[in-house]
């Protein structure tokens, strides 16, 4: 089986300091983790031009059937698009400062414990979200999130300069926005008014600095978990931020949820939006769910659906009934209104 492993050179901040090895003494780990599991893989390496993308594409033409993705979520990500509607499957080598998709996928942050993942060669078919035709794996945010990425992504970068510099660009931007009227049209139905600072589009459960947004969102139920933040202060939204970061979920109640397939957002004023970090223009966008979109080595309890807590099954038997209901609903208003037309605008029941 021709396996090709795609390695980010410039990955590894937490890895290699949990696998004790600098610079090209990690490839030859990972080269040499992948081989003790019986796996021979050809190396090929990305690059500022293709992080992964056209490498993946061009694996898959020359016959390769698994394709490696080794690095961070920026990798992880390119690879994945790359094999998006092909025969070949990924696997995840997590290398980066966050490594959420590995996260979301239960791999683990150790080389020879991911390598056997792959060799285990249990797969799962896995969904992914599109913003405006713009792929996305984690997550596509909406208003004061979007606006706060930049700053995010400065805090990860190495050096206590870029963290202060991007503390106080975050905390620049945090107490300078305001919430916005959203309209957000579920599922092809009737749209919403919601007064927000921020909605959130989730995959996976966690993205950002590798918190746990959004708990009940798994990558191969076909749906995709949104989170919308209402009537939420500066104070309470650091709160809630940090509140996560402990493992505490305070201020979710204030959250609304909702399990889609597809929405459609526009705002009374136009807000930034991102797909995994990587701005996506202004307000209004189209989102939707490709199930099933492509394959990824797992581990066993993915495979077998132990990954969803009790609570993420309760949530989607509620969207099942809640998508009945207001279908229903739907329909009686529809017939309402016409009824209302036919009868002429003085006419009220």
């Amino acid at each position: 089986m021709h396996t090709v492993l795609i390695l980010n050179p410039v990955s590894g901040a937490s890895m290699l300091a949990a696998n004790e090895g600098e610079g090209e003494q990690y490839e030859e780990r990972i080269v040499t983790a992948l081989r003790e599991q019986g796996i021979e893989a050809e190396v090929r390496h990305t690059t500022p031009e293709d992080a992964g993308y056209g490498l993946a594409r061009q694996a898959v033409e020359e016959g390769a059937v698994s394709i490696i993705a080794a690095g961070g979520d920026g990798t992880i990500h390119a690879v994945a698009t790359g094999l998006i509607g092909t025969r070949g499957t990924l696997g995840i080598i997590p290398l980066g400062t966050m490594n959420n998709i590995a996260r979301s996928l239960k791999i683990p942050e150790d080389i020879n414990e991911a390598c056997k993942i792959i060799a285990q060669g249990k797969t799962q078919s896995i969904d992914v979200g599109k913003i405006n035709n713009q792929v996305f794996l984690e997550v596509a945010g909406f208003g004061l999130e979007a606006a706060l990425f930049p700053a995010a992504e400065e805090i990860k970068s190495k050096g206590w300069v870029s963290t202060v510099r991007g503390i106080i660009e975050g905390l620049s931007k945090l107490f300078a926005f305001q919430p916005t009227r959203f309209r957000i049209a579920f599922d092809e139905r009737r749209s919403r008014s919601y007064n927000a600072v921020q909605v959130s589009v989730c995959n996976t459960s966690y993205y950002g600095a590798h918190l746990r947004f959004a708990p009940d969102a798994v990558m191969d139920d076909g749906f995709l978990d949104v989170l919308i933040y209402t009537n939420f202060s500066k104070l309470e939204y650091l709160r809630h931020a940090f509140s996560i970061s402990q493992g505490r979920r305070e201020f979710v109640p204030k959250i609304t949820q909702r399990k889609v397939k597809s929405l459609r957002i526009s705002t009374e004023t136009p807000v930034e939006m991102h797909a995994d970090g990587v701005p996506q223009g202004m307000t209004p966008a189209t989102i939707t769910v490709v199930p099933g979109a492509l394959n990824a080595f797992v581990p066993q309890e993915i495979v077998e659906g132990r990954n969803v807590s009790s609570e993420a099954r309760k949530s989607t038997q509620r969207y099942i009934r809640s998508q009945s209901q207001e279908l229903f609903q739907d329909g009686e208003l529809a017939k309402k209104e016409e009824s209302i037309e036919k009868k002429g605008p003085l006419y009220v029941k």
